[in-house]
């Protein structure tokens, strides 16, 4: 590991367009193998945590209102981990090469010294670019977002070492790897969360965290009387959109897809309701 490290090192410092020397297929499972675990590694053990605790300061926005049409497993997927790892090398890092086309353009001498100003200009647009991620607008975050926006610019550094040492081809199927696990990781997470429950003597509250909606029908039923809520069953729903349409509450957070089933002997009121969901969103249980 270390010494393909001091390679990406070595290139970064002063980027050549030069393939790697002795390739074989081996040697390039490797480095896409290597590479790939660092980033985990150094994602777990910096950058999450830092992001975490950013978000205390000032919640992060990736998404205020889910889209449940497109809030499916396999559509993130497809979309994710393969068709914007394509979209986006190819953009950023496929003429990170020299070839014929090129050559009839610009000679050799030209493409070396230019070659080194478009690996740091692609690395750096490919790692803003990924702002659009966020909803904030604040100045705190841009003041954070060279923070929120790193494990891409460190991941940039990687892919463009892979494309220009092997081919477009790895640095497509890194990207795809990385990707594929980010989204995979938090269902492998959530299959050991157990529901949140809260429970007293006039009212019973159980809420389940969802990943993605699933084929099966959304459910939103109600069962109030005299401005009091003395049954709730919600199946896949935004957690943003229940607080907006049953108690007028602008929640300013990431939204979450949730099931909830509550159940009242006295009904509760709204701000009642409201606080029990408020309650839940300080909980650490999603």
């Amino acid at each position: 590991m270390k010494n393909i490290l001091l390679e990406v090192y070595y290139f970064i410092k002063n980027p050549t367009d030069q393939r790697i020397e002795n390739w074989t297929f081996k040697k390039n499972v490797k480095y896409i193998l290597v590479i790939l675990c660092f980033e985990l590694v150094i994602n777990a053990l910096i950058f999450f945590p830092l992001i975490y605790f950013l978000n205390k300061v000032e919640p992060i926005l990736y998404e205020i209102r889910i889209d449940y049409n497109s809030n499916t497993f396999l559509q993130t997927l497809l979309i994710t981990a393969f068709l914007v790892p394509i979209a986006e090398e190819m953009i950023f890092r496929y003429l990170l090469r020299y070839n014929k086309l090129f050559s009839k353009i610009i000679d050799r001498n030209k493409w070396n010294f230019l070659f080194k100003i478009l690996v740091y200009i692609s690395i750096i647009l490919f790692g803003f670019v990924h702002s659009s991620n966020f909803e904030n607008s604040s100045t705190f975050f841009y003041c954070i977002l060279p923070i929120l926006v790193s494990t891409q610019l460190i991941g940039g550094i990687f892919l463009t070492f892979l494309r220009v040492r092997f081919n477009i081809l790895t640095s497509i199927v890194s990207h795809v790897l990385w990707n594929g696990i980010l989204t995979i990781i938090p269902i492998l997470i959530s299959i050991f969360e157990k529901p949140y429950e809260h429970m007293t003597e006039d009212y019973k509250l159980n809420i389940e965290y969802l990943n993605y909606n699933t084929s099966k029908p959304q459910k939103f039923q109600i069962d109030s009387t005299s401005n009091r809520i003395f049954k709730i069953a919600i199946e896949e729903y935004s957690f943003n959109h229940i607080l907006d349409s049953l108690c007028q509450y602008e929640r300013n957070r990431d939204d979450i897809l949730i099931n909830m089933k509550m159940e009242s002997k006295k009904g509760l009121t709204k701000e009642e309701f409201k606080k029990l969901l408020l309650d839940y969103d300080k909980s650490e249980l999603h």
